[in-house]
């Protein structure tokens, strides 16, 4: 039980707290030996897209934690904040392995970007559920991101980095899930069809931000647009029927 805990009824994020807590203490190997360095074209293909991925991956989290500290219902679980401090350092963690690879390339790192800027002031505005509906939006949008940046280059590096990150979103979004889905269960139906109607706006917006920004990357990966859109919104709508079977 995490220090100063309670004991309470059963948790629906103790097995997430020891997830992640395994995941953080479980070696990281990546083949930072690897020898090769992206060519000139590699380069400008994707460096500015990692660029922005590398500054987007980090947040302090400080605004999520205290929104969530304050919920009347998610906050007496006493396993909830515990496994949300390990989720946000598992997002930091992608931000370092980006940034590492960066430095490594010898691509300078951004300090800001006004996407980013536009997102994180949108989750200052808004309220846990938001909040939290901003965040996954962009983990949605990450994996076909990933799975592009990875056949985008000839690294291995890189490629190991991009399986990685996969690996730990793909759990993200089943963690992000659940916790919207407790969220919106005390609300009526047609409440939870209005908050899906609004995410599935939030997504479709972001993702043609996202093809607009980064479409070089999917290009260079043999991605088309439709290719592109197809595979995003079946991410997205897996993430909305899990969230619609847990509300």
């Amino acid at each position: 039980m995490p220090p100063g805990a309670i004991a309470s009824l059963p948790s629906h994020y103790e097995s997430w707290y020891r997830r992640f807590l395994k995941n953080r203490d479980t070696p990281c190997d990546l083949p930072w030996h690897d020898p090769y360095r992206l060519s000139v074209f590699e380069r400008r293909l994707v460096a500015r897209s990692i660029q922005q991925f590398q500054l987007g991956e980090w947040a302090r989290g400080r605004g999520l934690v205290r929104r969530a500290s304050a919920h009347s219902v998610l906050s007496k679980d006493a396993w909830f904040l515990p496994s949300l401090e390990l989720f946000i350092a598992e997002e930091q963690r992608h931000s370092g392995l980006l940034g590492d690879f960066l430095d490594r390339e010898q691509i300078p790192r951004l300090t800001d970007n006004w996407i980013d800027s536009i997102f994180r002031r949108l989750r200052k505005l808004a309220g846990l559920e938001i909040c939290v509906m901003v965040l996954v939006t962009a983990e949605v949008l990450a994996v076909p991101f990933y799975r592009a940046l990875r056949d985008a280059t000839r690294s291995c590096l890189l490629d190991s980095i991009c399986r990685r990150i996969l690996r730990d979103e793909a759990a993200h979004l089943d963690y992000q899930a659940l916790t919207i889905g407790l969220l919106r269960r005390p609300l009526r139906r047609s409440a939870r069809a209005i908050r899906s109607f609004l995410h599935c706006l939030l997504f479709h917006g972001t993702a043609l931000l996202l093809w607009q920004q980064h479409s070089r990357v999917f290009r260079s990966a043999g991605w088309d647009f439709r290719q592109f859109w197809r595979r995003a919104r079946r991410v997205f709508f897996q993430l909305q029927r899990r969230i619609s079977d847990i509300s």
